[in-house]
């Protein structure tokens, strides 16, 4: 299996993903490396899809499939800080489909994973990122939408942007220039606490991409270059 992987794992740098994903569809053996790939991989597939109304049932189709390897990544190796990654990523996106209700009562349960991820693998910058965008989102919610929360359950984490900046600042730590959505929310973040200046250096980061190859990259150069045009 070690071929195996070594060629998923070239598969997924080159961003050939659905090529990677189907190799790793032909194996039989659905243990934790396995697993954990076909997480990542799904996961990658279904960026493609989100902003797209038009493939809402495939997007939805691709974060269950995501949904049932991560359970059983999970289950297989619990001490692996990519299974509480991938199962925080799409136990999120999962709860997200059902509705706010489902969304809001994962909320804790989601957190949980992903500081667990962290604690496993401080090393893995993804972890921190995922962590602070869970932060972020959290702390940007307006009064009258955590007054709508609390309609569904008083168990909310208490989250700040300086909570969503340490998470990105860390990931920059672990592997700077790793992924321009972080350069983008450290930016919007920094706006949140009105450091200007810090923010323009991230959103001009993200901007300024040589080459987006992912949706997530194109996502992050259209929405920064948006930002600043307001400063």
């Amino acid at each position: 299996m070690a071929d195996v992987y070594k060629e998923a794992d070239q598969l997924f740098d080159e961003y050939q993903f659905r090529n990677c994903h189907e190799l790793l569809l032909k194996q039989t053996d659905r243990g934790f490396e396995t697993l954990w790939r076909l997480c990542r991989v799904v996961y990658s597939l279904s960026r493609e899809l989100v902003s797209d109304p038009g493939k809402a049932k495939q997007f939805a189709a691709c974060i269950l499939e995501g949904y049932g390897y991560a359970v059983r990544a999970l289950e297989t190796s619990p001490d692996a800080s990519a299974a509480h990654k991938y199962y925080a990523i799409f136990l999120a996106e999962k709860s997200g489909i059902e509705g706010l209700r489902q969304r809001v009562l994962q909320l804790s349960t989601i957190l949980g994973h992903l500081k667990r991820a962290t604690e496993l693998n401080p090393a893995e910058p993804f972890g921190w990122f995922l962590l602070g965008r869970f932060y972020y989102k959290l702390a940007e919610l307006p009064w009258f939408q955590r007054k709508l929360i609390h309609t569904f359950t008083t168990d909310i984490p208490d989250a700040t942007f300086a909570d969503a900046l340490q998470c990105f600042e860390r990931a920059e730590q672990v592997a700077a220039n790793f992924f321009a959505l972080n350069h983008l929310l450290l930016g919007q973040a920094y706006l949140a606490v009105k450091d200007v200046k810090s923010a323009k250096h991230y959103l001009e980061l993200a901007a300024n991409q040589t080459a987006p190859r992912t949706a997530d990259d194109l996502e992050a150069q259209r929405e920064a270059k948006a930002i600043l045009r307001t400063l």
